[in-house]
């Protein structure tokens, strides 16, 4: 079933420049519940940090035709977000994004994110809740046939690249594809959200919340 487009994430530089998160957020995008969008400020970023030889972001957009939305004439104001984050958080706020998709959530404050309604997540953390297993197969089926290297087969990527990459994705279907084994380098991030909607449903949550709520209530313990 294709997306209904419910969400709205935008993807930080961090996210675009890695290719194991970029490949799994965009090629599980059809067959899920959210969209993604970019700025132009975070797309130089995410180049600028590209390693050598990789296909440029710009290049990848083009080809594909992400979305794009302008980073604002005038950001908004912003009180505890790391400085160089806030062009970030500005165009995220001006595209009307539930999400900002990042690897270093702890950049965002959480004074700015409650202010604009706006939760910073992990890509493996909002992965595991926005595509189902039979998606994360098929994604993974997909990358394994289209590539001329290894790992190749679903299960050495489960095991080699989404556990080191996007952790919270990897323990969500842990043993989808026969038992596996994680990378020697599999070291799930100390946090993986902050902010003010929930992961799942972006309804905004309770006031009043333990800081490491990442669900409203009637999606807590809900299995993808």
């Amino acid at each position: 079933m294709a997306s209904t487009f419910r969400l709205r994430a935008f993807v930080d530089a961090n996210v675009l420049a890695s290719p194991v998160p970029r490949t799994i957020l965009y090629l599980s995008r059809p067959l899920a519940d959210y969209e993604l969008v970019f700025s132009p400020w975070v797309e130089a970023e995410a180049e600028r940090h590209q390693s050598p030889g990789h296909v440029p972001v710009s290049v990848l957009r083009q080809r594909y035709d992400w979305r794009f939305a302008a980073d604002p004439d005038e950001p908004a104001e912003l009180e505890d977000t790391d400085a160089k984050d806030q062009p970030v958080l500005a165009a995220a706020v001006e595209a009307g994004a539930h999400y900002v998709v990042t690897a270093n959530v702890t950049d965002f404050g959480e004074k700015d994110l409650a202010r604009f309604a706006i939760s910073a997540v992990h890509p493996g953390l909002f992965l595991k809740h926005h595509i189902t297993a039979e998606t994360y197969r098929e994604v993974l089926e997909v990358v394994g046939a289209s590539r001329g290297r290894e790992p190749r087969d679903p299960l050495s990527i489960h095991e080699q690249e989404i556990s080191v990459h996007l952790s919270a994705l990897f323990e969500a279907h842990r043993d989808l594809f026969g038992p596996a084994t994680p990378d020697t380098a599999h070291n799930p991030p100390a946090i993986e959200f902050r902010g003010s909607r929930c992961v799942r449903c972006h309804a905004v949550l309770d006031d009043g919340r333990a800081s490491d709520v990442v669900a409203c209530r009637s999606c807590a313990g809900v299995a993808r």
